[in-house]
């Protein structure tokens, strides 16, 4: 039997093969996919339209920037990142660990996928999300 564990805004499941996503909202009158969720749909403006749309499993890099400053308790410095995801919407996001943060190891374009990981090395025990590169395929003209 699979987990299912559901935060605010994204959902973990147990079961294999299911990556983690995003919780938004899809408007059942225009199609216009949102996130967080909403109860009305910024598009059309129908109250009562909005279901919630699993989304953001994988999206595109639109822009980044390191971060050299940060909050107490926050890594410095590191990645900030909008991206867009694949349903539509663009996302602030942080970078999960794995990536490391030095120049030239983000494009903007470059896919990336979902990740839930601590919110910072101090808060263990506060998950969110946050996206890392997909390996690149062998052969790829950014290869040559």
């Amino acid at each position: 039997m699979a987990i299912v564990q559901a935060f605010q805004n994204f959902r973990l499941s147990s079961e294999p093969g299911q990556s983690p996503c995003l919780l938004g909202s899809r408007c059942r009158n225009c199609g216009t996919v949102v996130f967080p969720k909403m109860p009305v749909c910024p598009a059309c403006r129908k109250n009562g339209t909005m279901e919630e749309a699993e989304i953001g499993r994988t999206g595109k890099l639109y822009s980044h920037s390191i971060a050299q400053v940060a909050p107490q308790g926050f890594p410095a410095p590191s990645f900030q990142i909008f991206v867009e995801l694949a349903e539509g919407p663009r996302v602030f996001a942080l970078v999960g660990c794995e990536c490391p943060v030095e120049l030239g190891v983000l494009e903007d374009g470059m896919e990336l996928r979902l990740v839930i990981e601590p919110v910072s090395p101090t808060r263990k025990d506060t998950l969110t999300y946050k996206y890392v590169p997909l390996p690149r395929m062998s052969g790829d003209a950014s290869d040559a």
